[in-house]
């Protein structure tokens, strides 16, 4: 029989990786864990935000308004009974002469009486005008003597009540016994079911015995459509304001899910170097980007170590092979002197390149991270060649080459002394650049070992300004060797990572059977690409055949190779 497969049991263990939360809500089984969970309303963002905030409103406005007119209500009565108190109390003492004298009884008083008390109603507000009474008066005033007869009615006939009993009427009777009287009547005339408020004030005469008593009653009626009027005024302003806070809320929702899709693309994109986006009123949605780019950064670095330490590993496989070939070699006791000193060199040689290789990796891991930044400075030229030109004397000597020359506008100031003098805008004699001078420096180093490398007889240096506009200025600094033009395969992949050329090393004879074919780290011209792209120059090779003079007023043109490296112009 044949052993069960083992190879898709992770598969049946991919709950156990989750979040503990899920774990938790989870913790039986594991069939329904694997299921995509099952979506009635799969609504977006936008409209999700724009919904609760409609629900919140609709919520707060019921419970809003069904608390305030559950109070305002109640409220109006009450201002009603003090402000009929108030009047009881003001003709009660207006009253006290014209009943103590029997004024009171008088018709022509009384009419006067009337006409004083229809223009007081007149001249109420229109809404309390609409309410339903004959006499045009939405309050009622009785004066009753101390038996509780009615001797004044200020209502019209036949609704006149003079000289009815209303000693059994709660206002009346209450105020008789000397408490406070008031009662609640229905209005027959109310088309909501609403009633009649009546407050009555003891008529006192100067010996402070009871002589009568005078009720005011007015309609609730009179003040519901003031009620009326600002639940409508309430529920219009209610109605814009919950308007305006859906737009607004719907406002938000957008620029919300405008930016989180934003996020989403620039997550989908971070392979592509895209620049993260920033939002003016998002903090969160800053640290999001933030934390997405940190993100970023952290699995380049470590693809990018994962990626150099197998490159490394690869790059030294060779030279380490050849050193330990020699090292078997070497232990030879009857190798001759001469080959003892081929080997003897061929592990120096090695060594050298390995050497080269570390520090050339170790430069460019150091431009390749993501957090790179340069200590750019004003920085001249001339004086950066020509230190360059002296270091490199010693590889000249070892190549059997001449010192190299610089040029600078067609000009020769190999020898002359330059300094870095301020700058000056209409100079272009000792240009200057705004760079990192070690990184600068290091870029020109790379150039000069290939040229210095694969140049047959002669390495030469020339800088020219250009001022394309008044706000576009570069300088460009070529480096020529007369060496083998390059295949024109070569000239596009010069610049990647670990590409070389062998070359036929000159130090022995053509005819000599161990003429060495010589191959570079494959690494330097990468290094300068990125040096140069950092300070937002641009670097490329070309051939230069006979029929073209690098040195315009050369009179004797060689054909050879030029890298031309182009930087902005201080």
């Amino acid at each position: 029989m044949n052993a069960p497969d083992k190879s898709h049991r992770p598969l049946d263990k991919t709950p156990a990786n989750q979040s503990n939360w899920y774990a938790k809500l989870h913790p039986i089984g594991t069939a329904q864990q694997t299921r995509s969970p099952k979506r009635l309303l799969n609504l977006s963002i936008f409209f999700r935000i724009w919904l609760a905030v409609a629900l919140v409103l609709s919520i707060c406005g019921v419970v809003a308004f069904t608390q305030l007119f559950g109070y305002v209500k109640p409220t109006a009565q009450q201002v009603i009974e003090d402000t009929l108190l108030d009047t009881s109390k003001l003709l009660a003492a207006t009253l006290q002469l014209p009943l103590a004298s029997g004024q009171l009884y008088d018709d022509t008083y009384q009419a006067t009486l009337d006409a004083t008390l229809k223009h007081t109603s007149a001249a109420s507000s229109t809404l309390e005008l609409t309410q339903a009474h004959s006499n045009n008066s939405n309050s009622r005033v009785y004066v009753t003597d101390a038996n509780g007869v009615v001797i004044y009615d200020s209502l019209p006939a036949p609704l006149n009540a003079e000289g009815q009993d209303y000693s059994r009427w709660n206002d009346v009777y209450l105020t008789l016994q000397g408490r406070y009287g008031a009662r609640s009547t229905a209005d027959i005339d109310s088309t909501r079911g609403s009633s009649i408020m009546y407050v009555a004030q003891p008529i006192i005469d100067s010996r402070g015995a009871v002589i009568g008593v005078v009720s005011v009653g007015k309609p609730v009626d009179s003040v519901l459509p003031y009620l009326d009027n600002t639940r409508n005024r309430m529920l219009i302003t209610a109605l814009l304001m919950s308007i305006a806070a859906l737009i607004l809320a719907g406002l938000v929702a957008w620029w919300l899910k405008q930016s989180i899709t934003l996020v989403t693309h620039y997550t989908n994109a971070l392979a592509e170097d895209t620049k993260k986006p920033y939002f003016y009123f998002g903090h969160e949605l800053n640290s999001l980007t933030d934390t997405i780019e940190s993100m970023k950064h952290r699995l380049e670095n470590r693809a990018y170590v994962t990626d150099y330490v197998h490159t490394l590993t690869h790059e030294l496989k060779s030279p380490l092979t050849a050193i330990r070939a020699s090292s078997e070699l070497l232990e030879d006791e009857q190798l001759d002197a001469e080959d003892r000193q081929m080997l003897n060199h061929s592990v120096a040689e090695q060594s050298i390149k390995m050497q080269q290789l570390i520090d050339r990796l170790l430069l460019l891991a150091k431009v390749e991270q993501p957090t790179f930044k340069l200590n750019r400075q004003l920085t001249a030229l001339l004086p950066v060649l020509q230190t360059l030109t002296k270091n490199n004397s010693a590889k000249l000597q070892q190549q059997n080459l001449p010192p190299i020359k610089i040029y600078s506008e067609d000009k020769c100031v190999t020898d002359l002394v330059i300094t870095e003098a301020p700058l000056q805008a209409d100079s272009l004699t000792n240009p200057h650049v705004f760079a990192d001078p070690f990184w600068l420096v290091q870029a020109l180093q790379n150039v000069l070992d290939n040229a210095i490398y694969f140049a047959n007889t002669e390495v030469i240096l020339a800088v020219y300004s250009h001022a394309h506009d008044s706000s576009d200025k570069t300088v460009t600094i070529d480096i020529f060797n007369d060496g083998k033009p390059l295949p024109e395969y070569a000239l596009s992949k010069a610049f990647d990572r670990y590409f070389s050329l062998s070359h036929q090393s000159s130090q022995t004879a053509p005819d000599q059977a161990n003429t060495a074919l010589k191959k570079g780290t494959g690494l330097g011209l990468t290094l300068v690409k990125q040096v140069i792209e950092h300070h937002g120059g641009h670097v490329n090779i070309s051939n230069v055949g006979t029929e073209q003079a690098f040195i315009r007023h050369d009179k004797s043109p060689k054909a050879g190779v030029s890298v031309r490296i182009t930087l902005p112009l201080a």
